[in-house]
């Protein structure tokens, strides 16, 4: 994501302790950014910025269905692929998700969601070994979500997060056997980040998990969100495990959109010049 410059967690992550449990539910999430139909270019690194890989993002809308594709290469071989389906109107409800990792022909995590059921399936395989999970979840549309589902819930919550609100609501995570999560979303002070020489002032977003399973509590990273401007905000990228808590945090920059040459924008010249 560029160069950031970090502020010091440990104030920080006592008071989120403390306050965590005060964290106001909210009903299904507003929607006061619809998406456009966009393509994009990512760049993924380790959080100290060694370079992991690239990917595109893509979305587009059919009728009144908004669909977004992530798609990662990495240098190790590894490919990532994830699909989400929302309506946005008249709020922002995630209907399905998919992640599926390759390595090479071989699918090595793949897990799919269906909101509407709350049917939540996945498949791990390691050497020979295979594992199936299957679970049915419970949804509330609007104020649970998945993925990058989770970006856009948080966009459209950015005029609470920034007067200092802070919002729980529900995420379907891979633990690796699907689960729901609930999740605390907050603004957490602000990043400077380096962007084509500019320097960027950006919202930090802090999607906060509280995971327990059979009476434990797993330790899972927070998910950090940047955006940018106001009306409507940019997303400028974050940090997050690649899909289990487990896993290496990675840096996801969504990079900006390239402007084509001078001569191409004008286009053509009186007499064909």
């Amino acid at each position: 994501m560029g160069q950031t410059s970090r502020h010091p967690r440990g104030l920080l992550t006592c008071c989120c302790a403390l306050i965590v449990g005060l964290a106001l539910p909210v009903g299904a999430v507003e929607l006061r950014y619809p998406e456009p139909d966009v393509a994009r270019t990512l760049q993924v690194s380790t959080p100290d910025g060694r370079r992991l890989g690239e990917g595109t993002l893509t979305q587009w809308t059919e009728g009144e269905r908004l669909h977004v594709l992530l798609t990662y290469r990495f240098e190790d071989g590894r490919r990532v692929e994830e699909q989400a389906v929302f309506r946005q109107q008249p709020e922002l409800v995630q209907e399905s998700w998919t992640w599926m990792e390759q390595r090479g022909e071989r699918t090595t995590r793949q897990y799919a969601i269906d909101f509407e059921s709350g049917k939540a399936t996945g498949i791990q395989r390691t050497g020979k070994q295979e594992r199936r999970y299957s679970e049915t979840l419970k949804v509330e549309p609007g104020r649970t979500f998945a993925g990058v589902g989770m970006v856009l819930a948080a966009k459209n919550l950015l005029p609470e997060l920034r007067q200092g609100r802070e919002v729980a609501l529900h995420a379907l995570a891979a633990i690796p056997r699907p689960r729901r999560v609930k999740v605390t979303l907050s603004q957490k002070g602000s990043e400077r980040l380096v962007r084509e020489g500019r320097i960027l002032t950006a919202d930090r977003i802090v999607v906060h998990p509280e995971i327990g399973v059979a009476g434990l509590v797993v330790k899972a990273p927070d998910i950090e969100l940047y955006f940018a401007g106001a009306e409507p905000p940019v997303m400028l990228g974050g940090e997050a495990p690649l899909l289990e808590p487990g896993d290496p945090v990675v840096r996801t920059e969504v990079l900006p959109r390239q402007r084509a040459p001078a001569a191409a924008r004008e286009g053509p010249q009186e007499g064909g010049r």
